[in-house]
Parts: structure tokens; sequence; C-alpha cells
């Protein structure tokens, strides 16, 4: 039998809230967002929560490296915020 890939994730709707937080295969997610959907909820799949927050953080290094970046930061026209968990 093949090893299948787990890995934590969330599901939520559009309006943030969390609905299902479990390590689930790429298969299972499609199969609760399915019967989610069936019940006329919609749901995303994120990564677990240490992983945005390490995109978040690459995403703020390259903003603070790059000259353009910056600019736009520190004329607040980009900003990239994290929300706490």
């Amino acid at each position: 039998m093949p090893k299948v890939i787990k890995t934590t994730t969330l599901l939520a709707d559009k309006s943030g809230a969390v609905w299902v937080e479990a390590q689930l295969s790429e298969a299972q997610v499609k199969r609760v967002i399915n019967s989610y959907k069936r019940a006329g909820i919609f749901l995303t799949a994120y990564g677990s929560p240490s992983q945005m927050t390490k995109q978040l953080e690459e995403i703020n290094a390259f903003l603070a490296s790059d000259e353009r970046s910056r600019s736009f930061v520190s004329a607040r026209k980009i900003q990239v915020i994290g929300v706490g968990f």
C-alpha cells in the first residue's frame, strides 16, 4: 500500500471562520470540501498556521530587502499582515 502524505489543513469559509482543522490527505480535503458544499457551505483549504506564518515571514523579508518594495511599504501602498492563531 502506498504511503499517503497528510498535512495539517485548515478549511475556512470566505469570512475566515475555520470549520475544520485536521491532518488530511489531498483526497480527503477534496471529499470534505465537497461534503460541506452540498450543505451550502463553501470552504477553502489553507496550510497549517505555522506554514502560513513562515510564508508571511518570507514575504515580509523580501519586501524589506527590495528597494522598490520598501518604498511601497513605507508609503502604505502595500501591507502584509497575519492573523494571530
